[in-house]
């Protein structure tokens, strides 16, 4: 009897069916949900979007701060960028070229194309996640599974190489969060490289608050940056970012190319 048993339990192993097991996506395959989930294609039809920031920041010691900047960006490849800064300083890029002017006045340093590169970068990447996702520069390399607040989520790395951002603190691996079940992000964050940690020990971790509708693409309207610790503990500074996005319309060469070659470009 108990010979036949085994032979039936045998049996049963051999012959029930396997369990599938849901194999880690690719890293591109997020990145892919993640933009289809917010609207891309309807994001990259939409030309040229004007967005009106305004930030609040309250430092770890109390001090405050207000500003807000205009931005430009070409949604259908994102390399075509505009700063409006307070100052009457612009900020611009189109296509690999970068300039920069102050009071109308072209600042031609050498560093400015590179400074200026940069800084369109650091302000604009988060601002236009996850669209920003796919600009030139940026690297999804790694994705393992986790939790984030009670949620099954996977954590994508993005591996910043030197010079993407004006500060090189930034240059280092964000970690992107993101939900499982609607490819949403929940969280975007990185701390300093050891190289820098005596310098700046404050890394930063970005909330996406509230988003808007801009014919049928998604856009980040109410971001939350909390700096954090080493150690991933809020460090009491917080920056709040409120953001108007419209449709300014078609390319316009006016607002991206450098104004030497503009200046050819009218001519002819």
């Amino acid at each position: 009897m108990i010979q036949r048993a085994s032979s039936l339990l045998l049996s049963f192993v051999l012959t029930a069916p396997a369990v599938a097991v849901a194999a880690t996506p690719e890293p591109q395959e997020i990145v892919d949900r993640m933009i289809a989930a917010a609207g891309g294609e309807a994001f990259a039809k939409l030309g040229v979007i004007e967005l009106e920031v305004e930030e609040e920041e309250t430092m770890s010691d109390g001090t405050q701060s207000k500003r807000a900047y205009t931005a430009y960006a070409d949604t259908s490849n994102l390399k075509n960028l505009r700063l409006e800064m307070p100052g009457n300083v612009v900020l611009g890029r189109f296509g690999d070229e970068a300039w920069a002017t102050r009071g109308g006045i072209l600042d031609d340093r050498r560093q400015t194309p590179h400074m200026a590169k940069g800084t369109l970068n650091q302000r604009l990447f988060p601002l236009l996640l996850p669209f920003s996702l796919k600009m030139d520069g940026v690297r999804v390399t790694g994705v393992e599974e986790t939790s984030w607040e009670g949620r099954d989520a996977w954590v994508l790395s993005l591996p910043f190489l030197k010079g993407f951002f004006t500060s090189p603190v930034l240059n280092t691996t964000w970690q992107l969060i993101v939900a499982r079940d609607d490819a949403s992000i929940l969280a975007v964050e990185f701390v300093p490289s050891a190289e820098f940690r005596k310098v700046e020990n404050e890394g930063i971790r970005y909330r996406i608050l509230k988003y808007q509708d801009v014919e049928g693409a998604h856009v980040a309207s109410w971001f939350l940056l909390d700096g954090i610790s080493v150690n991933r503990r809020e460090s009491g500074h917080v920056r709040v970012t409120k953001i108007e996005t419209s449709v300014r319309g078609p390319w316009e060469p006016a607002l991206f190319m450098h104004p030497k070659r503009l200046e050819a470009f009218e001519e002819n």
